[in-house]
């Protein structure tokens, strides 16, 4: 049986482990610093909420846009579909989803993989933010 300092990784598989592990860093971070400006946009509509003759929570908080695209970018595809879920998993789905796309960029871009996993990571944010705004009217 073999230990873990024994295995032996070729070139491309360390690529795509190195790809795969700095795009799992970056959307753990993101994912955190984004959840904190959620924390602040859910306590500025819980204040407004107290007022007596509140306004809409769009027009002092966070925009509508920006509450969307927060969501998608911090838990995607599983707030897109059910956005009462528990948020870990929103994270855990969506790491492995951005893992496998940053191993991915890093094997078939090389050095331009980083501009390459951005341009997806966006487009992805983008797609997911555009679905959870769809599932107001269609739900």
């Amino acid at each position: 049986m073999q230990t873990i300092s024994q295995l032996k990784l070729d070139q491309t598989q360390k690529t795509f482990l190195i790809g795969a592990l700095l795009a799992m860093a970056f959307f753990f971070i993101a994912a955190g610093i984004v959840e904190m400006a959620i924390a602040i946009d859910q306590e500025c509509r819980d204040s407004v909420a107290s007022v007596r003759l509140a306004p809409d929570p769009f027009t002092v908080c966070l925009p509508e846009w920006k509450y969307y695209g927060l969501r998608a970018m911090s838990r995607g595809v599983v707030w897109a579909f059910n956005p009462e879920s528990a948020p870990i998993l929103g994270w855990l789905v969506m790491s492995l989803i951005y893992a496998v796309l940053g191993g991915i960029s890093a094997q078939v871009f090389g050095r331009r993989g980083i501009i390459a996993f951005l341009g997806m990571f966006l487009a992805l944010a983008a797609l997911f933010a555009g679905l959870g705004f769809m599932k107001t009217f269609i739900a």
